[in-house]
């Protein structure tokens, strides 16, 4: 007997910013186009997960699915959509792979809700020391993260106050197929392709959490919960 399709809860956005302990885990589809990020509460529960959309006319629209399903478009910007209960559109986000890398996140009537700068060189490499802030609708930063060293790092607020960490764990899968992946070239290749294809965020993990410290403020609540998402898309 197969077991029940897992199905997201929430019906709005706030459902998931009203909470604490967020997490973000990848989850690897049959092709590039299938990868998507589950977000779920801390007691495990399915609260929305991301699908990529594709921008652009008809045609523009079915190439871009091509090179997606190929696993071809690594490294290209990122659309997608946060959907929740029966397939409600929560938010859309945009992941853009420029200087600097930007990921932007607008609620369902098109409103900013949270937007992560992470500076980047003009070859698109990290600048260091590697950090990235979040700002809010009016452009005031409302978080800024510190992750040049290893996770976990410290969330502080605009004035530099912690009110929270967040964690990475269970590292992305490596780029560079085995030996027996290579004993048949087509497949080592298919492998490589398939494992490049997975973006995998801020510290290359597939998992990332974040856990507010004392009593954060209801903006800084809402940043806090879509901050493993931001993390996981950023490039």
């Amino acid at each position: 007997m197969n077991s029940p399709v897992e199905e997201p809860l929430a019906q709005s956005l706030s459902d998931i910013t009203r909470r604490s302990g967020i997490a973000a885990l990848f989850s690897a589809g049959l092709t590039g186009d299938g990868h998507h990020w589950e977000l779920r509460s801390a007691a495990g529960e399915l609260l929305a997960v991301t699908a990529r959309v594709h921008k652009g006319g008809r045609g523009a629209q079915a190439f871009r699915k091509v090179l997606s399903l190929t696993g071809l478009d690594a490294g290209n910007d990122i659309h997608a959509e946060l959907r929740g209960a029966q397939g409600r559109v929560l938010a859309r986000i945009s992941s853009t792979n420029a200087a600097p890398a930007i990921v932007t996140i607008l609620d369902d009537a098109g409103a900013l809700v949270a937007k992560s700068i992470r500076d980047k060189t003009l070859l698109l490499k990290v600048k260091h020391p590697d950090k990235f802030v979040v700002v809010d609708a009016e452009d005031q930063v409302t978080c800024s993260v510190d992750c040049e060293s290893d996770p976990p790092w410290q969330v502080l607020d605009g004035d530099g106050a912690l009110i929270g960490e967040l964690l990475a764990g269970k590292p992305g899968p490596t780029l560079s197929p085995t030996w027996t992946d290579w004993l048949d070239p087509k497949w080592g290749l298919s492998v490589a392709t398939y494992a490049h294809g997975q973006h995998l965020g801020i510290a290359d993990s597939q998992q990332y959490t974040a856990v507010a410290h004392g009593g954060p403020s209801d903006r800084q609540s809402t940043v806090l919960a879509l901050l493993p998402l931001l993390a996981g898309l950023s490039y």
